[in-house]
């Protein structure tokens, strides 16, 4: 396959506040999660993680097809995304495996010896998180990171981009809608079927299908974003009843509404525009907060608002020295 891509004619404002969004939503997520791997209800945010997993594939679908045709070539491309992706991921696996030494039932020794360690990395460097999650002796044979398993689907959604922006350039961009519908309706079919039948297979396929419709449909708003930009206030009503809604029929709609609401937020609010100036922390957030909350487990912390603000400034201070120390220096490369 060639290189091949659209011509870019007004391309999105480059003020916006995506940064803002991003950053929201690995809020929203680490407050989620927060009370689930404590088993508690203190914080009890208004959007759940799965809402704002969707969000995050939605801005990670617009700004990857940008971000494929602003490259100048496929090698550049998938430089670009491994070098995002990658290294905080591969420090996280190795640091949750070393840090967690500490708090394991088995003796330091035993512990790095163990078969059941090198299985944890193997699956995880791999991304086949699921394969092996939780450390030896540690949490009771909780994972360790449950937020890594979204991450082997973005990549996987990164290949697909070269080959889906080809089609869209050498037939036409509506085929970008077909493919969107095809896959939501997929997912919709899978989870009636997941909640009739109890089959895990048919759950993850339907976790799977769904992201990867959120993430097309990103890059379906990039694709119209002209249409978007015009269209944007109509557009808001209809899909924030689509989100407030539940049920099959709606969930296929779902993802069309979510990339509308998201680019409605991205080019209305100029005061948020200038958030990314501290840094880019959104990815670090996500990847970085749940080991850190379970590390605060096995140091015996207990639930309150202090020590989940103390657990909070933890993570947006881990996020930050990723940012600057590591990821920024790399993507400067």
């Amino acid at each position: 396959m060639n290189f091949c891509k659209p011509q870019i004619i007004n391309d999105i404002e480059t003020d916006n506040c995506f940064d803002f969004l991003r950053f929201f939503f690995a809020f929203a997520v680490f407050c989620a999660h927060y009370d689930i791997l404590w088993g508690e209800e203190l914080v009890q945010f208004p959007i759940y993680a799965p809402q704002s997993v969707d969000a995050f594939f939605v801005i990670s679908g617009l700004l990857i097809h940008r971000s494929y045709c602003r490259s100048t070539s496929l090698r550049s491309y998938f430089r670009k995304r491994a070098r995002r992706i990658l290294p905080a991921y591969v420090l996280i696996v190795l640091l949750s495996a070393l840090l967690f030494s500490v708090f394991s039932s088995l003796s330091v020794r035993d512990y790095f010896t163990s078969s059941e360690l090198w299985k944890y990395m193997l699956a995880n460097l791999s991304t086949m998180n699921f394969l092996h999650p939780s450390l030896p002796g540690v949490l009771s044979g909780e994972a360790v990171n449950p937020s890594l398993w979204t991450i082997k689907l973005e990549l996987l959604l990164y290949l697909a981009v070269p080959f889906a922006v080809w089609l869209y350039a050498r037939a036409s961009r509506g085929w970008s809608l077909v493919l969107v519908s095809l896959v939501s309706l997929s997912a919709v079919l899978f989870g009636k079927a997941a909640d009739e039948t109890g089959v895990a297979s048919y759950d993850l396929a339907w976790k799977w299908l769904s992201l990867a419709s959120y993430f097309m449909a990103g890059g379906v708003a990039y694709l119209y974003r002209e249409e978007l930009r015009r269209y944007k206030w109509y557009l808001l009503l209809p899909s924030i009843l689509v989100l407030m809604a539940s049920s099959y029929f709606v969930d296929f709609f779902r993802p069309f509404a979510m990339a509308a609401v998201i680019y409605f937020a991205a080019f209305t609010f100029p005061f948020l525009n200038r958030f990314g100036k501290i840094g880019d922390l959104s990815y670090g957030i996500y990847i970085f907060h749940a080991p850190i909350i379970n590390f605060t487990r096995c140091l015996g912390w207990e639930v309150s608002w202090t020590t989940y603000f103390e657990t909070l400034l933890l993570v947006l201070l881990v996020a930050f020295l990723s940012w600057h120390l590591m990821e920024k220096k790399i993507l400067a490369r």
